[in-house]
């Protein structure tokens, strides 16, 4: 078993690890506490940690337990796997970005993404998180009262109408309207967690509540949920491997610019689902027509 040492990076979550040594498969000691840590922290920091993609799809399954697909469908011509402001066809390659846990608009999101750097200049945007399972255990009475057995409704994407105006700020749009309804204190599949599951990014509505008092609510939760000293920031360095639990946090980061230093980061999602396969969203600025 490698002697693995843990940091915590909150009060709350997330825990940077030294001491492991990649290897496909680990030990089933290493990847028992690995299990544990990823469970109970959500979140998982190596830093100066030399991988190839393989381990880094190989690491995102094991952490929850389930087998990868033979072949990485993210590593082929139909899906682009790089955040990158510099590579040519990137995902999200300029602009802010919103508070999101991907694809909350998905019945199946995915349970974990990762990012790795392999290219990172200085200064380098930060990833932001915080964590929406901490968010519902500290949540007060009155908005706890609120939103019992409430329904959250959940779009692509509506950071045009939370952007303040900012031109910033990043969307993105999939050709067709997907969207669904899931409770605002949803239940995590694999560690039982209650979450509180809104987010600034894709959380259209409450439902079955009028819009003025709709906005009200989902205006209150956001506050609590994205109070700054709840918020953790990641400054990345190259060789850096960053994976989260994407249900139980969730995610957002400044401003990058094209022209600015290059922040090439690796992308894994596990499991991926059927629906981001074969698509990639459209990217632009909130406000552009």
């Amino acid at each position: 078993m490698a002697e693995l040492v843990v940091r915590e990076l909150t009060p709350t979550f997330g825990a940077e690890i030294t001491g492991l040594a990649p290897s496909i498969p680990l030990d089933d000691e290493t990847l028992r506490r690995l299990r544990e840590l990823f469970d109970e922290k959500s979140l998982l920091v190596f830093r100066d940690f030399h991988i190839d993609r393989a381990f880094q799809y190989y690491l995102s399954y094991a952490l929850i337990g389930k087998e990868p697909p033979a072949q990485d469908p993210t590593n082929n011509p139909k899906r682009e796997s790089l955040i990158s402001n510099k590579e040519k066809g990137a995902i999200a390659p300029f602009g802010r970005l919103l508070w999101h846990s991907d694809m909350m608009w998905c019945e199946d999101a995915c349970e974990l993404l990762s990012l790795y750097g392999l290219d990172v200049g200085q200064p380098a945007p930060p990833t932001l998180f915080v964590s929406a399972a901490q968010a519902w255990k500290t949540l007060p009475a009155d908005l706890r009262a609120r939103v019992e057995g409430r329904i959250a409704e959940h779009v692509h994407d509506i950071s045009y109408e939370r952007s303040g105006g900012d031109t910033d700020v990043l969307t993105a749009k999939f050709d067709d309207d997907d969207c669904t309804r899931l409770p605002v204190a949803r239940r995590h599949p694999r560690t039982g967690q209650t979450l509180l599951y809104v987010c600034q990014q894709m959380t259209s509505a409450i439902a079955d509540m009028p819009k003025a008092e709709s906005d009200e609510l989902l205006e209150a939760l956001f506050q609590h949920l994205y109070d700054p000293q709840n918020v953790f920031e990641h400054a990345w360095r190259k060789n850096d491997l960053v994976i989260w639990d994407n249900l139980a946090l969730q995610h957002a980061r400044p401003n990058v610019q094209v022209e600015g230093p290059s922040r090439t980061l690796r992308k894994t999602f596990a499991p991926m689902p059927d629906s981001l396969k074969t698509r990639l969203p459209q990217f632009a600025n909130a406000g552009a027509v």
